[in-house]
């Protein structure tokens, strides 16, 4: 019996369509891919309803695990933050150039492969990164701030001055805590997970960094009319960062600080205060001043006193924070 060539056609429709409702699903989508393998690529997964969505995750999914390198290195950074012997301002500036280098990393990301699902309507995207270049390119980092590092050391050795020891010691440091950070990312690149055997110490780099400072003997002294609590404050700022506090008649420094509060009254039911933090450094002998810094301080709250107190809890903030790298920073400026 012969068909009709409608109902042929119709038949065939049903099989190529039924075929064409089986696509072939990627082995990366539920697995690793043969094409991009682990031993040579880092790869990340994303799926959504359009393709940007879905290359925007996969990149997301990829970028994780520097991420995750970053915030356990910024806990390393605030470690050592808190350490006597390391400038604030220094730590502060190496976290936020492992984040910039480790955006360059993830902007080194590419989708690989996007597949659509015709069924289910879904878009999947494949990103990835190139172990050997990226690797190549953080060793060569490493070795940059190995170098500098070094160069730091040298000049703190050399140089008889010594808040320029400092400084220099304190960008050692720097240049090491900023080295951690891609040790890290390279460990999470490199297959064998070793990175760059480090060549200095950080903890002697950092105790170096503390007998310096224990060198500058520095006397806090108050503006008449500050407020209340501010000599206590600086000289706690003072022994945090590290230098000795000289309560004698022959220091090398005097640092002066004033604080005075306005009261600027209730403003939609909060009670205001505000100031101007100011520190001066200068040579006790001979008075030379070495530089002055400002901070704009303020105090909210429910009530008059407890305003006073956050100003002077946010003074006290401040200068344990960035005390050590005022200091060096004005030293150095002269």
């Amino acid at each position: 019996m012969k068909l009709p060539l409608t109902v042929v056609f119709a038949v065939a429709a049903l099989l190529f369509g039924g075929c064409a409702s089986k696509p072939t699903q990627p082995d990366w989508i539920a697995g690793d891919s043969a094409k991009y393998t682990n031993a040579q690529y880092l790869i990340g997964r994303g799926q959504a309803s359009t393709i940007a969505d879905a290359e925007d995750r996969a990149r997301a999914d990829l970028a994780k695990v520097f991420q995750v390198a970053v915030a356990v290195d910024s806990e390393d950074v605030q470690r050592f933050n808190s350490a006597p012997g390391i400038a604030g301002g220094y730590a502060g500036e190496s976290s936020r150039r492992i984040t910039t280098r480790t955006d360059q990393i993830v902007s080194g990301i590419q989708i690989a492969e996007i597949w659509q699902d015709t069924l289910g309507k879904t878009q999947y995207a494949l990103a990835i990164l190139p172990r050997l270049q990226t690797a190549a390119s953080l060793r060569q980092q490493i070795n940059q701030l190995d170098d500098a590092t070094q160069a730091s050391i040298d000049q703190s050795k050399r140089n008889p001055d010594l808040f320029i020891k400092i400084a220099a010691a304190s960008k050692a440091v720097e240049s090491q805590l900023e080295r951690e950070g891609l040790q890290k990312a390279l460990q999470v690149v490199d297959i064998t997970g070793r990175g760059v055997e480090p060549k200095f110490s950080s903890g002697i780099l950092n105790a170096d960094m503390g007998d310096l400072l224990k060198r500058v003997r520095i006397a806090p002294r108050v503006l008449e009319g500050s407020a209340s609590g501010l000599n206590e404050i600086v000289a706690g700022a003072l022994s945090q960062a590290g230098f000795m506090i000289d309560t004698g008649d022959k220091p090398d420094f005097l640092l002066t600080a004033g604080l005075k509060l306005a009261d600027l009254g209730m403003q939609e039911g909060w009670y205001w205060q505000r100031g101007d933090l100011e520190i001066t450094l200068s040579e006790a002998v001979s008075g030379r001043v070495r530089g002055t810094r400002h901070w704009f301080i303020k105090g909210v709250a429910p009530d008059k006193e407890t305003a006073i107190r956050r100003a002077l809890d946010e003074a006290d903030t401040v200068l344990k924070k960035e005390l050590r790298a005022a200091i060096i920073g004005m030293a150095v400026s002269q």
